[in-house]
């Protein structure tokens, strides 16, 4: 029984010992590969800068080692992408990415680690690789679980204004509204359209989480192209949607028509009668007194702030919230004038 014991014992001392032995020389050899990496990365970074920026025509000479070649060439554009974030001229980025990490890439999200598909992935974005446009979007209808690897392949491919994304991303329910942005934002303006339509043409089909995301995205770019189709979400059913719009109208300061805030005055929706009173704030529209005079006495307080700040804003404010503050039948109303009269530009109640 005791040498059993002691055989076993040693049995695990010598694996713990491979094992140890085996990590050590791993980190060695790591370590010495990216003490050569980063010897490349002086030799070759200035003359790739100088390439990639027009300043020569000369393309630098890379080692042999195809390993080492994509992976100073991964690096430098890397480099170069951001820390020239701005006025990029990406003929040369992409034509390099093309020639020497395309078919690298390939086999990365062909047969590569769950960490390489993705660094790729982002790669592929950054350096606008496009012409592997065809490649990602194959390799794309194979993931089924939506985590980072699938978002980040809605965005390459949107980035690279693939519009079956459209399709992908109004057949999944699951969506996140974030993601939806992302995309958005990474469209031109014919494929925002493009999702705009399918909005109004299919209103029952589009999940939720993405008509609200499109809706809100049209107030946050504060692209007044958007304008009629956000005003058009104002008659939508839901609830979530029409505040949505109206939080884009707010956003996007303007209104074709105003008599359309007249509902929201006097809405169920204290969200609805707040988003309006700021809307005639914002535009500072006149002919809103007597609504925002109403909506001063508010049993929201929300509401009575949103009302007495529109006020304010308004070209004959100060005479308003004064009459406010003196006549009001409302004692909230008058509390909520007194504040707005005596905070200072700048201050908040």
């Amino acid at each position: 029984m005791v040498s059993f014991v002691l055989f076993t014992v040693t049995i695990l001392f010598i694996v713990q010992l491979c094992l140890l032995s085996a990590l050590v020389i791993s980190k060695i050899q790591s370590l010495k590969e990216e003490r050569l990496l980063s010897t490349y990365m002086e030799t070759y970074e200035e003359p790739f800068f100088t390439y990639l920026e027009r300043k020569t025509e000369e393309f630098p000479d890379l080692p042999s080692d195809i390993r080492y070649r994509v992976l100073i060439v991964e690096r430098v554009l890397n480099r170069f992408v951001d820390q020239k974030q701005v006025d990029i001229e990406y003929t040369r980025v992409r034509k390099t990415a093309q020639k020497y990490l395309a078919h690298a890439y390939r086999l990365f999200l062909e047969n590569g680690s769950w960490a390489q598909r993705v660094n790729t992935l982002y790669y592929i974005e950054d350096f606008d690789m496009v012409d592997l446009k065809l490649d990602v979007w194959h390799y794309f209808n194979r993931l089924s679980v939506l985590d980072e690897e699938y978002r980040q392949a809605v965005r390459v491919l949107a980035t690279f204004q693939d519009e079956r994304v459209i399709r992908t991303i109004l057949n999944t329910e699951t969506i996140s509204q974030r993601l939806v942005k992302q995309v958005l934002r990474r469209f031109k303006e014919d494929l925002i359209q493009q999702m705009m339509k399918v909005i109004e043409d299919e209103p029952g089909r589009v999940p939720r989480q993405v008509h609200l995301a499109v809706v809100s995205f049209c107030g946050e770019k504060g692209s007044l192209d958007h304008l009629p189709f956000v005003e058009r979400m104002l008659q939508f059913p839901s609830k979530e949607i029409r505040l949505k719009a109206l939080r884009s109208l707010m956003e996007l300061k303007a209104c074709t028509h105003t008599e359309q805030l007249d509902p929201f005055y006097i809405s169920e929706v204290w969200e609805e009668r707040m988003y309006a009173a700021k809307i005639a704030g914002s535009l500072k529209l006149e002919s809103a007194q007597g609504a925002l005079l109403i909506l001063a006495g508010d049993s929201h307080w929300w509401v009575r702030y949103a009302a007495c700040e529109a006020m304010k804003k308004l070209p004959d404010g100060e005479r308003l919230l004064d009459y406010t503050y003196h006549h009001h039948e409302d004692r909230f109303a008058r509390s909520m004038a007194r504040q707005h009269l005596t905070v200072k530009v700048g201050e908040s109640i």
